[in-house]
């Protein structure tokens, strides 16, 4: 026999197959002979832990009971009486019998190696032993606790063994989003956060892990009254300073970013199916395009996870997954190819590149030289923008690889077809041969997930098999039903299947088989909910990629349905599996949405919930964009960038058939958002469609919507005209992209709009006055400097007879860079921005601060504050911004001679700039590297870095770089 405690309580036998331990007491009873470790344990002390105070009548023969049951299940040779007491016969080598003592040895071997590699992934092993809470079963039980707390304290101790070595491999993308959770629950262990420091700090967030320290020192303070250690002040330190210790060890390859969701539950039944994929997934491999098809629910998304996340390491610049299910059709390449985008991270690089008219082009060239896997999930529904989309990016990418899922095939050259079907059947139903099925193996998990102590035994053998026949394998269906098993035996359940099947009204014309069974599935699922469950699921139909509770309940709820009854459904729906809880969303698979939105239209009930779901996205929007400006900038930022698709989905369904007014009110609430990231295309577009499809909109509305497609219009696409001073850091310190992604490129001609101020007649002033600064530092941006200053000093002036502190200060830093500028402009507009505490003002008032001390030569103050706008560019994730605060300070360190200083700057610029497919970054730190090189005397260097500059410059279209380039080259011969 094995044994498993960490976790709910479990055992198997020498062929590893499950044995079900019936009745509390008997399980409470083995987990106290397996807390002693196979020691003696007395009578009466297993009376009294079992019973506490309160033992039965005639408490020694109750024990012999349970005795005795525990030897039947186990056999009558595993549990012995001796003198001392009761104890379980355990092997020599404990290790190979308790999972817990397993779990022990592999992390003492893990120590005791040498090898990075080979250490973490014993400590991986050792850590995958867990399956929850060690001792869940009787985790209240006394005779328990102290055994928990040292497991759970040794499990910590791995977990930060294991995180630092994975540091040292380089995975600190991974482990800076992994060890977030963990370091909440443990807001105390110093070694445990000083690895989410570190690997905050490799992956380019700076200012989070500044954060956590002094989270960290808060919670001492508050709990213990103590301060963080000599070690955590010390990496706190050196994250301050950017010591050169910090970074990233330069061992193995790179690793890979990725945004694959960590899988849930185990993958069942697909490890052949996952080396299928994987044999047609690499740099080398035929294959650049892998289609995987099958019916919905036979697990296509979930074995594309599975083969992407083992392929990651052949991909040096990632893995990324993109959900297109909420992308609704007709769509077109460029909307696939924004997707993209935004999923790589690279809006705000997109808004400081020309050519946005032609997404896909520009997608193709940003990312031309970059090895990376992209999977496009659910593309059934935009066969032909998918075709075309594909077409292009592989053509143009030669290192790229894509991995679809889908119900059909592209038919596109090249593309290889992998068909998924269901899992394998049982074909006997006797436990040993049931077992080995993969259609068993899932429902019994999912069935012991529903049913805790679930197990197949020879008693239910038959009727699960006949459950996994009767569902065809189908994942999705075997998913469903297993929940149903809180109420009904195995045989009860597969008798109502073989009823409900057997009812002509289960077979749907037309439909295949397979996509029958399911069919039928989801029909008996809805028929056994009450009347209200199922108003409940068909009304989430209409959100495009799930919802929060509010959501659910502004969406859901009516007249008839009060909303405070929608909790309690949900959470009975989340229960049959019908719907999905991850974190605080809920979801319908897509098969199950696609059978609600049918339910919902049978209903009648489209256009009312549509109505519902338009105005609640209005509504939060609006919410969200006025957090936007204040201390609540950042959380406002993820809560929009979670209901992202939803919102596109609300803004189509507001242009196509919403209510009156919704999709300008949308729009004008999304537009200062879409600024703050860079979404340059999607705020054109969606501007001008609500403006012409909302033409009933209220008057003021529309003028503030046109207004913001104005300033859009004028930021959407930039020259290279900015020069590079050639007696100095070669930095063109003139052309640097605010945040936001509005760049003041300056000599770019464009058309300024015939109405000198566009924003004339927006009722309300104080969104007059940020409009009017929107615009005119648009038109300044543009080169259009008269028009532009005309319209931010009468932003100015509105601002302050409205009172927006807001307002005033973006005003008066916009005026601090240019002449005349009011004296004291910047410093007071940085007061003002301190006041309302927005970090995106503040980022722009260093900006102009560190400018004007740079010109007063206070070098020092200067590279204070391009610090301090570093900081605050990282915790926004405004990634161009901290590319170009890099290059300045580069700069700055090159001027005070300090070298080594600078070219350690222009290497993390190069690093970043990479990253997000930033042309223009890389060559400005090519460049700024090249410079250092001559500076040292290394000629090769200095040559190579250059170089290399001058060929970016030239295939990317900056003429200017290009110039700069070959003037240091130049110079270089010379010397």
């Amino acid at each position: 026999m094995r044994y498993g405690v960490l976790g709910p309580l479990a055992v198997w036998d020498a062929g590893g197959r499950p044995v079900r331990v019936p009745e509390v007491k008997v399980r409470a009873l083995l987990a106290n002979l397996l807390v002693h470790g196979g020691g003696p344990v007395p009578a009466d002390r297993l009376i009294e832990d079992l019973w506490a105070s309160n033992p039965p009548g005639g408490s020694t023969n109750t024990l012999q009971t349970k005795i005795s049951q525990l030897r039947r299940v186990l056999g009558r040779e595993q549990v012995v009486r001796e003198p001392a007491g009761y104890r379980l016969l355990l092997t020599d080598d404990v290790a190979d019998v308790v999972d817990a003592m397993r779990f022990q040895e592999l992390a003492a071997r893990a120590r005791a190696h040498r090898e990075p590699a080979v250490k973490a992934e014993l400590f991986a092993d050792a850590l995958a032993l867990w399956r929850g809470p060690a001792y869940a079963d009787v985790a209240e039980s006394l005779f328990a606790r102290a055994e928990i707390a040292r497991l759970e304290e040794l499990r910590l101790a791995v977990v930060e063994d294991h995180a630092e070595v994975r540091l040292t491999l380089g995975e600190h993308t991974a482990l800076a989003a992994e060890l977030g959770t963990l370091v909440a629950r443990h807001p105390l262990r110093e070694r445990l956060r000083m690895a989410h420091m570190r690997a905050l700090y490799r992956s380019g967030r700076q200012g989070d892990a500044l954060r956590s320290f002094e989270e960290l020192r808060r919670e001492l303070a508050e709990e213990l009254g103590a301060s963080p250690g000599p070690d955590a002040a010390a990496l706190h330190r050196a994250i301050l300073r950017q010591e050169p210790r910090l970074a990233t060890p330069a061992i193995g390859s790179r690793s890979c970013r990725t945004n694959l969701p960590a899988p849930l539950t185990p993958l069942i039944g697909r490890r052949e199916a996952v080396a299928q994929v994987l044999a047609r997934l690499g740099p080398r491999a035929p294959a650049r395009l892998v289609t995987l098809t099958g019916l919905g629910g036979v697990g296509k998304t979930r074995l594309a996870i599975a083969a992407a996340g083992d392929a990651a390491e052949r991909y040096a610049d990632g893995v990324w997954l993109v959900e297109l299910a909420g992308l609704g059709a007709p769509s077109d390449p460029d909307d696939i190819a924004e997707r993209v985008i935004t999923t790589l991270g690279l809006c705000d690089t997109a808004a400081t590149e020309p050519d946005l008219d032609d997404l896909v082009g520009w997608l193709c060239r940003a990312v031309a030289d970059k090895q990376l896997l992209i999977l496009l999930d659910n593309c059934e529904h935009l066969v032909e923008p998918v075709a075309l989309f594909t077409r292009s990016l592989l053509s143009a990418v030669p290192a790229a690889h894509l991995l679809l899922t889908s119900q059909e095939a592209l038919d596109v050259p090249g593309e290889v077809v992998h068909p998924v079907p269901p899992l394998a059947l049982p074909e006997l139903t006797d436990p040993q041969t049931a077992a080995r099925s993969s259609a068993v193996q899932l429902f019994v998990q999912r069935a012991a997930a529903a049913v805790p102590g679930f197990a197949l035994d020879a008693e239910n053998a038959a009727a699960v098999s006949t459950v996994c026949r009767r569902l065809d394998g189908i994942p999705l269906a075997l998913e469903l039903v297993a929940s149903r098993l809180r109420t009904l035996s195995p045989q009860e359940l597969a008798a109502r299947l073989d009823d409900r099947f057997a009812r002509p009204d289960v077979r749907v014309r037309g439909l295949p088989d397979r996509q029958q069974t399911l069919r039928g599935m989801l029909d008996w699922s809805w028929h056994l909910l009450t009347p209200d469950e199922r108003t409940v699921l068909r009304r989430l139909a209409v959100h495009a990629d799930g919802c929060v509770m509010t959501s659910a309940q502004a969406v859901c709820s009516d007249g008839e349905l009060p909303a405070a009854c929608v909790p309690d459904l949900l959470s009975r729906l989340v229960d049959r599996s019908l719907v999905v809880r991850e974190g605080d969303r809920f979801r319908l698979l897509e098969s199950v949405a696609a059978y609600c939105a049918e339910r919902l239209a049978e209903a009648g009930e489209e256009d009312a919930v549509r109505a519902r779901f338009v105005r609640y996205c209005a509504e939060s929007a609006e919410r969200e964009s006025e957090r936007l400006r204040g201390p609540e900038q950042r959380c406002a930022l993820e809560r929009l960038n979670a209901e992202t698709v939803n919102l596109r989905r609300a803004l189509d369904l507001a242009v196509a058939r919403g209510p009156v007014g919704y999709a300008v009110r949308l729009v004008n609430a999304l537009a200062w958002y879409w600024f703050l990231r860079g979404r340059f295309p999607e705020a054109r577009r969606s501007l001008r469609s609500a403006l012409t499809a909302d033409a009933d909109a209220a008057p003021g509305a529309r003028r503030a919507a046109g207004a913001w497609l104005a300033g859009v219009e004028l930021r959407a696409s930039h020259g290279d005209t900015a020069p590079v001073p050639a007696d100095s850091a070669p930095v063109p310190r003139d052309s640097a992209p605010a945040p936001g992604g509005m760049a003041p490129v300056l000599g770019v001609t464009a058309p300024v709009p015939a109405d000198a101020d566009p924003t004339a007649g927006v009722d309300d002033p104080v969104l007059r006055g940020r409009l009017q600064w929107f615009v005119g530092t648009g038109l300044i941006g543009r080169g259009h400097h008269d028009e532009g200053r005309a319209l931010v000093e009468a932003a100015l002036a509105g601002a302050r007879a409205a009172g927006d502190g807001w307002g005033e200060a973006a005003a008066l830093v916009e005026l601090a860079g240019h002449a005349p500028a009011p004296e004291g402009a910047a410093e007071l507009g940085a007061a003002l921005f301190r006041e309302v505490d927005d970090r995106w003002g503040r980022l722009r008032a260093t900006r102009s601060l560190a400018l004007a001390a740079e010109h007063r030569g206070d070098l020092a103050r200067t590279e204070r504050l391009h610090r301090e706008g570093l900081l605050m560019a990282e915790d926004l994730g405004l990634w161009t911004e901290a590319v170009e605060t890099l290059t300045l300070l580069g700069g700055a360190a090159l001027a005070d001679g300090l070298v080594e200083r600078a070219t350690e700057l222009y290497e993390r610029a190069l690093s970043v700039s990479a990253e997000r497919a930033y042309h223009r970054g890389e060559i400005r730190a090519e460049i700024g590297l090249g410079h250092a090189a001559r500076l040292r005397g290394d000629r090769d260097a200095a040559a190579f870095h250059l170089n290399r500059a001058f060929a970016k410059s030239r295939t990317s279209g900056h003429a200017t770089y290009a110039a700069a380039a070959l003037e240091e080259l130049n110079r270089l011969t010379r010397a």
